[in-house]
C-alpha cells in the first residue's frame, strides 16, 4: 500500500533551532572561507585585471555558512558576468585544469587545490531548460530550492536573496523554487532528466540539513516518486543521496 503524505511527513528529521547568520554577516563569513582556499588568489587576481567582471558565489557554501554547519567546502559555485566566458577561463587554465560537469558547465581544479573544485557558470549562459538569464536575479529565480537561491557579489559584498532563502534556512524549511523544468536530459552526455535530478536533490539536501519539507514541495516529491528508478545513475554522476532521504516513495513501487 502506498504511503500517505501525512505518514511521509511524520518521518522527516525533526528540525532543530538554528542560529543562522544574517545577510549582513554573510559576506564576512564567506570571505574567511574563500581566503583559506588555495584557488582564491587566482580568482581574486582575475577580478583585478578584469574590472568589469562580477563574480557571485552561490549554492552550498553559502547554505552551510548560514547554517553554521562547520563543514569544509568540497566545491564552490561561481557565477560570472561581464566579459566572455573564454576570457575568464583562459587565465584560470594557467592555474589549474578545466573539465566539464554533468550539466556541461566548466569545472576548474586549481593546481594548488585538486580536491576542491569550482564550477564556473556564466550568468548569460545559464540554462536549465527554462528561459535564458540576463542577470544574477534571473539565475536565482531558476534554482532548485530557496535555501540554495542565495548569492554574494564578491566585488561589492552585496547579498542577493530574492526568494527569502535565508529565512527558510533559519527555519529549516525545504522549499522548491519551481517544478516546471522540462522533461529532458540535463545534457547530451547524461540522459537523466532535469525533474529527476531535482527530485533527488530536494530529498538529499532536506535530509542532510535536517529540514522540514513544506507541503507543496512534499506533494510534488511524492507524486513523482517514480524517479527513484534513477537512483543508481544519479549516484554515479552526482553523489549517493543521503540514506535518510529515501523515505518518500512507497514500498510497492
Amino acid at each position: 500500500m502506498a504511503i500517505s503524505i501525512p505518514a511521509v511527513k511524520s518521518e522527516l528529521p525533526r528540525a532543530r533551532p538554528s542560529a543562522a547568520l544574517g545577510r549582513l554577516d554573510l559576506y564576512a563569513g564567506i570571505q574567511g572561507i574563500l581566503h583559506s582556499w588555495s584557488g582564491f588568489p587566482a580568482l581574486s587576481e582575475l577580478m583585478r585585471v578584469l574590472p568589469t567582471l562580477d563574480v557571485y558565489v552561490a549554492g552550498g557554501v553559502l547554505r552551510d555558512t548560514l547554517s553554521q554547519t562547520g563543514r569544509a567546502p568540497k566545491d564552490f559555485d561561481f557565477f560570472v558576468d561581464g566579459p566572455s566566458l573564454d576570457s575568464i577561463l583562459g587565465p584560470l587554465r594557467s592555474h589549474g585544469t578545466i573539465t566539464f560537469g554533468p550539466f556541461g558547465s566548466p569545472r576548474w581544479f586549481p593546481f594548488a587545490s585538486k580536491d576542491t573544485y569550482a564550477d564556473i557558470i556564466h550568468v548569460r549562459n545559464f540554462y536549465n531548460g527554462l528561459t535564458r538569464c540576463d542577470n544574477m536575479t534571473d539565475v536565482l529565480r531558476q534554482f532548485d530550492f530557496t535555501a540554495n537561491a542565495i548569492a554574494v557579489n564578491l566585488r561589492t559584498g552585496q547579498t542577493m536573496d530574492p526568494l527569502n532563502g535565508i529565512e527558510d534556512i533559519t527555519r529549516r524549511i525545504m522549499r522548491g523554487v519551481r517544478f516546471d523544468y522540462p522533461d529532458e536530459p540535463i545534457s547530451s552526455g547524461h540522459p537523466i532528466s532535469r525533474p529527476s535530478v531535482l527530485w533527488f536533490r530536494l530529498l538529499h539536501y532536506a535530509a542532510l540539513g535536517e529540514m522540514n519539507i513544506e507541503p507543496v514541495t512534499l506533494s510534488w516529491l511524492y507524486r513523482n516518486r517514480i524517479f527513484k528508478r534513477d537512483l543508481g545513475y544519479f549516484s554515479k554522476i552526482f553523489f549517493p543521496p543521503d540514506p535518510r532521504s529515501m523515505f518518500v516513495y512507497s514500498n510497492d513501487q
